[in-house]
């Protein structure tokens, strides 16, 4: 990873991004499909929304748009925005939204997207060619192992979906499908499975991840001014309030009052993070987090410092923006782990009684965050506060606010 304090290229220009993060495993993987689910899980493409599902059932076009937003961030290496629009009557799964608005996904007309429907193979790859679109990168023809002319049901093929199909096909990346003794066939109006949707996604990325987009003409306007101290680590950051609200509103800045204000002001991160697995084991992950731009590296940063530790401090869920009450609505407030990192409220006699969550047990839980550890001193060294011991009123294990709050 770069530098803690150097943002990866063409982050200072995103706006706001969509919070995912890895899942655990679906369920009744098939044997064939072990590898390919578990790259793509590797690769980040695992919507939460997929997580213990049957692996052999039909995706569904909401399911798909998760796997298809993962999919764009991973071959553009772009933010996603995530938008409080509903375009849709039906629907309000933020990565529909997210789809629709990078032009990955339509609807049915009338407002509807028939989210639970299943997504037939064409459609499939028609959003998988989208992204191409939308994140700007070339596809050129290619003599592949196979082409379209090589099924006998390509009459079949809708004309929308030709050019998507030809592709995916050119580029192995779907492949056809047959029966014992009967011919191979692209299948364009078949559905496909969880598991063939993961693994279809996961060879699109192979086949396009890291390949340069056409350069967009940048303009003296989209310039990002950066602080000194979020290049140089060894300058002193911020201490009172009074420059912590300078360094996240800017000069005479105020906290935002809209929803629309404080997203304006909201981007994406990745951050390593540890998984923990079923057999006590950790692997390597990465976490995605709509955080405020202005503490944007100081969150990379402490994140670096976290996946460094020597704990290996495993991170099951995190989220940071949302708009409500108290400072996550202003994109300056991590929570970590919320379930074994319990919120609760401190009786008459010192006894504590949950609000949220279920418990704290630092050295028993390995989720738990134990006061001295390597997350706990990693965002008080940035000048966070913890809510394990912030206040007098309650006890908040998994918050971590830059204001106190």
């Amino acid at each position: 990873m770069s530098h803690p304090f150097a943002r990866r290229a063409g982050a200072l220009a995103l706006t706001a991004a969509l919070f995912a993060q890895q899942a655990g495993a679906l369920s009744n993987i098939s044997s064939w499909a072990e590898e390919g689910v578990a790259a793509a899980q590797e690769a980040g493409l695992m919507p939460s929304a997929l997580e213990a599902l049957n692996a052999k059932a039909e995706i569904t076009r909401a399911e798909f748009c998760g796997i298809a937003v993962n999919a764009y961030k991973a071959v553009s290496g772009k933010a996603v925005f995530a938008s409080a629009k509903k375009p849709f009557r039906d629907c309000d799964d933020p990565n529909v939204v997210a789809a629709y608005e990078l032009g990955l996904v339509s609807g049915r007309g009338d407002g509807i997207f028939d989210p639970d429907a299943s997504i037939k193979r064409q459609d499939l790859c028609v959003m998988l060619y989208n992204i191409l679109g939308a994140a700007g990168i070339d596809a050129p023809a290619i003599a592949g192992d196979a082409c379209v002319e090589d099924y006998p049901d390509v009459p079949e093929i809708s004309d929308y979906a030709v050019n998507a199909m030809i592709t995916m096909v050119d580029y192995t990346i779907v492949n056809g499908i047959s029966a014992a003794d009967e011919a191979t066939l692209l299948a364009p109006n078949g559905t496909a499975t969880r598991e063939q949707a993961l693994i279809m996604a996961e060879r699109f990325c192979q086949a396009f991840e890291g390949q340069e987009p056409e350069e967009e003409p940048s303009g003296e306007e989209d310039a990002v001014s950066v602080p000194d101290y979020w290049l140089d680590p060894d300058l002193m950051f911020p201490s009172t309030e009074a420059d912590k609200m300078t360094l996240v509103y800017g000069v005479g800045g105020e906290k935002y009052q809209t929803a629309e204000e404080a997203e304006a002001h909201m981007v994406e991160i990745s951050v390593p993070v540890w998984r923990l697995q079923a057999d006590g084991s950790k692997t390597s992950g990465t976490a995605y987090i709509e955080v405020n731009q202005s503490l944007a590296p100081i969150y990379e940063a402490i994140f670096e410092e976290i996946y460094n530790g020597d704990e290996q401090f495993p991170i099951k869920n995190v989220g940071c923006y949302s708009w409500r009450t108290g400072e996550h609505s202003q994109g300056t407030a991590i929570d970590i782990n919320w379930e074994e990192n319990m919120e609760a409220t401190i009786n008459a006699d010192g006894s504590l009684t949950p609000t949220t969550g279920t418990h704290w047990s630092p050295y028993e839980d390995p989720y738990s965050i134990p006061e001295g550890g390597d997350v706990y001193n990693a965002f008080t060294k940035y000048g966070f506060s913890w809510g394990g011991n912030a206040w007098s009123s309650k006890r908040d294990y998994m918050h971590f606010s830059y204001f106190g709050r």
